[in-house]
Order: structure tokens, then sequence, then C-alpha cells
């Protein structure tokens, strides 16, 4: 089974509840940023406020000094990178997009330290609100954060709200914590192992770390003393491939946590149980509110009007008669009497919907019934917020795809059965129709009264005076008379038998539809399926819930794992 990443649940979670974005995929988030491309470099960067000696310790890293140290003014003002010079397009590249002007690079030709580069960063702390900036876009790349405060300025709240924004997208793992100004403590630095130990508290509790993390305690203007040595051992080695890669995954499974942190706050298993009571209250309020008037009534009425019937046969009866000699013409001649007899033309399906619908109707229903429901839940007004049934405007947008839908349906009704009655007939069909239609009206006023009065007769005709004896006979007024009225009666009864005959195979289809599950072929499941339809948004958040808990329990359990 494919598990999606948890970005993209993220982003479905925020498309299903409207939530914001968490803090971190924000833009201006300083959140470590996978590369888009493999770097030739790392970055080590000294974070920290003013006048905690970032610049000192950067000089005393190094070995020389790159960057100015100072006490007052406005401070670093830009990004002093120290790199292997050949890193150096790669880094004025990187700098330029990210703090375009705002950087000054120093090389060196230091071979163990090919492929690190040392940052010395603006203050966090500044009045200047683009200090802070630049150094929130080069954390976004930096794997190795150094966070730096003065032991006069250890408790500061600010730096502490940055870390815990810059530990969301990267593994504390990745970090150093140290103490500048040592050399300041009196006593000759006896408070330091306490100042130590407090910092380290603070820092695991704002990283909810279960053991507090390693503090170097250093001092810029005496190298030689305290943790400074060590510090500088560790800077000055560079990462291997492998140790840079594992300290990515360690970042990006730190970013992972907390984005999965963000989904729990969402509850979505919570939300999943909410949308799915709110589903099933609404279906049930349809049902009473719709089902009875609109399934029950308007459409069970419509299947026993006999307009429905005519309307279904008709085409059919007609296409029929067609190829039907003389019967055909008698079915036109029939048509005035008809349309008395039937109270004029056969309705339409837009009428027969109509008569069984009236306007204005089922969109009152329709609105009373979502207006319960948007008063019960407050998360209808957010589900459908583009459609508001129970608005008049769009409640009677809904009754108009109703009556859309089932003249469809009519209309498709009427196709299927011409298609389904209509074709090619038997092969003997075509003699059948000649034998009782032409074959009849030579028959009865020609050849049955010749063929009778030859068999009856005690002599056959002999004479040219008894055949025409006998063709005066056949067409004399009385017998054309008789065979006319008879003619007309047998046509009627082939009429009459070709209509009974159609109109019971149409209702016959007809009744097995009212079973169908098809909709383009069931009035009632096609009024079942719109009323289905007006609660889509409901059961789509239902299911997308559903499906986004169960989604984010497999990353979880995935990410365990690891």
């Amino acid at each position: 089974m494919n598990v999606p990443s948890i970005e993209q649940l993220v982003q479905e979670t925020i498309a299903l509840t409207g939530s914001p974005a968490p803090p971190m995929l924000q833009d201006d988030w300083p959140v470590l940023r996978q590369p888009r491309i493999e770097e030739p470099m790392y970055l080590v960067g000294l974070i920290g406020g003013k006048d905690v000696g970032k610049s000192a310790m950067v000089n005393a890293l190094v070995g020389e000094k790159i960057t100015e140290e100072s006490s007052y003014g406005p401070g670093t003002q830009d990004v002093v990178a120290y790199v292997h010079q050949s890193c150096q397009a790669a880094a004025a590249q990187l700098l330029e997009r990210e703090v375009p002007g705002r950087y000054r690079i120093v090389t060196h030709d230091q071979q163990r330290l090919s492929h690190q580069a040392l940052l010395d960063l603006p203050d966090i702390d500044s009045r200047f609100a683009d200090h802070l900036q630049i150094t929130c876009k080069m954390l976004r790349h930096m794997l190795f954060p150094v966070w730096m405060q003065s032991v006069e300025k250890y408790a500061d709240a600010r730096p502490q709200q940055l870390l815990a924004k810059v530990a969301s997208g990267n593994d504390p793992k990745n970090f150093l914590f140290c103490l500048n100004k040592v050399d300041q403590l009196p006593a000759g630095g006896a408070v330091a192992p306490e100042l130590q130990e407090d910092y380290a508290r603070r820092v695991a509790s704002v990283l909810s770390l279960s053991t507090p993390p390693r503090v170097f305690m250093v001092s810029a203007i005496r190298p030689a003393d305290f943790d400074l040595p060590e510090l500088a051992r560790q800077l000055r080695r560079e990462k291997s491939p492998q140790t840079v890669a594992e300290s990515r995954q360690l970042a990006d499974r730190r970013r992972q946590r907390s984005l999965l942190a963000w989904l729990d706050e969402q509850d979505l298993p919570g939300r999943a149980q909410r949308l799915n009571r709110l589903d099933q209250a609404a279906g049930e309020l349809l049902a009473e509110r719709l089902g009875e008037p609109i399934v029950e009534t308007a459409t069970g009425a419509m299947l026993d009007d006999p307009a429905y019937l005519r309307l279904m046969s008709d085409g059919l009866f007609s296409r029929r008669v067609a190829r039907w000699p003389i019967v055909n013409v008698l079915h036109a001649a029939l048509l005035p009497l008809r349309l008395v007899a039937g109270g004029g033309p056969s309705a339409g399906a837009e009428a027969l919907v109509d008569a069984h619908l009236p306007s204005g109707k089922v969109a009152t229903l329709i609105q009373s019934a979502f207006a319960q429901l948007h008063q019960s839940d407050p998360a209808v007004a957010s589900l459908f917020g583009g459609r508001k049934l129970w608005d008049r405007m769009d409640a009677e947008a809904a009754e108009g795809r109703l009556r859309l839908e089932l003249i469809e349906t009519i209309h498709h009704q009427r196709q299927a059965i011409l298609s389904k009655y209509s074709g090619k007939s038997a092969i003997f069909a075509p003699a059948m129709r000649l034998v009782l239609t032409l074959g009849a009206l030579l028959w009865f006023p020609l050849i049955q009264p010749i063929v009778q009065t030859l068999l009856t007769a005690s002599s056959p005709l002999k004479t040219l005076r008894d055949a025409a004896i006998l063709l005066v006979q056949l067409l004399s007024t009385t017998a054309l008379l008789k065979n006319a009225v008879f003619l007309l009666l047998w046509y009627l009864l082939l009429w009459s038998l070709l209509r009974w005959h159609t109109r019971r195979r149409v209702e016959k289809l007809l009744w097995r539809w009212r079973t169908a599950p098809d909709a383009s072929l069931n009035l009632t499941a096609c009024a079942l399926q719109w009323m289905d339809e007006l609660l889509e948004k409901i059961h789509a958040a239902a299911r997308s819930a559903a499906e986004l808990a169960q989604n984010v329990k497999l990353v979880r359990d995935e990410l365990e794992e690891r």
C-alpha cells in the first residue's frame, strides 16, 4: 500500500478543515529546507543576540580576524561566510539568492574544511527588523546552527522562541549550545556550572528533551580557557558525507514529527466521527422531509399516470404501425379522433414532470430541511459555503436540477424502449403483415366471393354473360358497403391489437424498471440519487476525514518503525 507523504496529508487536511497551514510551512518560517539539488557544502552558523560575542567567537574559531567586533551601534548587519575557495561560487550563488547584496565571503585554502561554510549572522534581537529576517532566511539552509548566548543574556526569551521555531524542522542533535563571556563571571567562574545547568534545563524545556543538552562554556577573549578548545575542535573538523546525510535524515524526521503533531491537533478521527454522525442525521432528515413528497408521492403518481404510459408507448406504436400497409393510413386518419378522446396530444416529459412537481414546492422543502441542518451543526456552513441550500436561490437551483434529471430519465426510457422493440423484425413478419392487410383487401371483396360462387354453383361459368353477372354482384352497392364496413372493422381490429400489444410490452418493461438500480431507467432511483447528491459534500468530507485519519496512522506507524 502506498503511504502518502506527510506534506500531502497536511494539504488535504487544510482543504478539508479550512485550518491555516502549519507555521513551519510558511515562507518566512526559519525551518530547514531540503536542498533542491545536492549541495557541495553544508552550513554552520552562529546564532545569537547583540553583544553575545558572535563575531569574536568566529574570529577565535578561524584563527584570524574575518569580521568586525563591536559592542555598540547596529552590530553585525550582513552575513559573513568563511568558506573554502572551491566553494566560493556556490556560496555566492546561495547568498545572492537569499540575501542579495547583504553578504561578504572570506575564503580559505584549508583542505580539511573544503565542504564546510561557517557563517556569522546578524543579531536576532536587533532593533533593525531586517537583521532577524536575514538570519531566518539563512536558517532555512543551515544544517548545523550553533546557539550562542552570553552569561548575562542567557535567559532572554527571543532566542528561545527562535530556537523552538528552528527545532520544528531540524533535530536538536544537529545543534550546538554555548554560553560566552564566562570570563566575566565573579569568583573566577565558580557559578559557571550552575549557569550551565540552568541554561541546559531551559533549552531542554524549549525542545521537549528528556535529557538536557551539552552546553559549552566559552570565552572568546580567553580562547585557551574553558570549553572553547573542545568546541573549536568540533567545528574545525569537517563532517563526512555520511554524517551530513544522517543529520539531514534526522532533520527530515523531526520535520515530519512536527507536521504529524500538527495533524494530531486537527483531531481527524474525531472529525470523521462527527461528520459520520452529521451524514447519518442529514440522510434521515432528507428522507423524512423530501423522501415522502418526492419519491413516494410525486414519482409514484408519475409512474401511475396514464399519460406516462402513453408517452412511453406512443413513439414505439407509431414506428410499429408505420410498417403495416393500410393500417398506417387508418392510424393517420384516426388522429383527430384520438386527440379528442385523449384530451389532446400526448404530454411531453416536461409537462408530465410539471404536473406532478409544482414549481417551487420542492425548493421550499429543500430550503426548510437544510435550514434545520445549518442550525443544528456549524460544519454545514463551511461544507456548503459555495452552495447554500438554505437560501432560496440555491434551493430553486437544486429543484431545477431534479426536474432536468427526471426529464432526462424519461427521455432515456423512451430511447431505451425504441431501441429494444423497434429493431429488425422476424423474417416472416413482413409477409404476415402483407397477408393481413393487402391480402385481406383482395380476399374479402374479390377472391373470397368468386371462390365461394365457383364452389357453390351447380355448374361452372360457361359464358361471358355469367362472368358479367358475377362481376355486377361483386360491385353492387350492397356488396361494396358490406365489404367496406367489414374491412374497416378488420383494420380497426388490427390497429387495436397492435396498440394493445405495444402497450402491454411497454408496461411490462416499465414495471421491471421500477426496481432497477439504474437511475437512468428508474424515476424513483433518479430521485433518490438526486437526494444523495444534495449531501455529497457531507459524504465526501466524511470519507476524506476517515481516509486522512487512517493515512495519518499509517504514516505514524511507518515513522516509528524507522
